[in-house]
């Protein structure tokens, strides 16, 4: 059996992961303080990455709906926040590791994409498992004493093919005002983060008659799962199904044979 889909626009509210500490000692760790909200290994949600068809950035599949946040731990920066950083730590979240569609890649733009001034900072291909490339997200230059609070918006992560994406965040410390002039505090832990560019059918399962196409899609959208025997005279065998960025299914309950083609179609339904 056959499985493919198309593209339709959606669009999704800014989403924020805060990066702070599990203390402010020296050697303490940091941790994504709601990273458990987008553990791809808690939850089946998937992050949307949506195709541009213009602007800076058109070919790529753009996702401007994330930013990566440090807690802040003065009044001016709206603190002191629970759980952020020891003061004089610069954070970064740092691109550990990236699994995908084979040939794809995953990107970070230091810009709004919009313009000539925005530009691709880093790219980190499919299969990266020890990456090193990382995103400044403290607003302060190392200094000893700082407020390691840090709150940039207009920040954008790209993806290169259709497809689901887990990449692996970590947050460092860049400063050197601890020990030895070192960091002071240890990395976090490795957050894996979903990213869906586009539509895609995960897998599909047949029972007797019945065949189940699980896939994901963008929110906003309406999906129909079509099915053929031969690629000519497609006809819709269930559906049509919401998209929410999360894994979802659609059923046949009376299929015909075995030499059958599936594929998704989608209304972009958006308001």
């Amino acid at each position: 059996m056959l499985g493919f889909g198309a593209f339709a626009l959606s669009s999704q509210a800014d989403t924020h992961i805060y990066a702070g500490a599990l203390g402010t000692n020296q050697n303490d760790k940091l941790n994504f303080s709601n990273g458990a909200q987008f553990n791809a290994t808690l939850s089946t949600y998937a992050l949307p990455q949506i195709l541009r068809t213009n602007g800076l950035n058109v070919g790529h599949y753009r996702g401007d709906v994330l930013t990566f946040s440090a807690l802040a731990g003065t009044i001016p920066n709206g603190g002191p926040i629970a759980g952020h950083a020891a003061f004089g730590a610069r954070l970064a979240v740092q691109v550990v590791s990236v699994a995908g569609p084979v040939g794809g890649s995953f990107a970070f733009w230091e810009g709004d994409g919009e313009s000539d001034l925005g530009n691709i900072t880093f790219s980190v291909p499919v299969g990266t498992t020890n990456g090193t490339n990382h995103l400044v997200i403290s607003e302060n230059n190392g200094e000893p004493g700082a407020d390691p609070y840090g709150h940039i918006h207009g920040r954008e992560f790209t993806t290169s093919a259709p497809g689901t994406y887990i990449v692996g965040f970590r947050i460092i410390d860049l400063s050197t005002n601890g020990t030895g002039a070192g960091p002071i505090q240890l990395p976090s832990d490795v957050l894996p983060v979903r990213f869906q560019a586009g539509l895609r059918i995960e897998t599909i399962q047949t029972v007797t008659n019945r065949v189940t196409v699980s896939f994901r899609s963008p929110p906003g959208i309406s999906n129909t799962l079509e099915a053929s025997s031969s690629m000519i005279g497609w006809q819709q065998v269930a559906g049509p199904l919401r998209g929410n960025n999360n894994l979802q299914s659609l059923v046949e309950t009376n299929a015909p044979g075995s030499n059958r083609l599936y594929r998704l179609r989608q209304l972009n339904n958006l308001p």
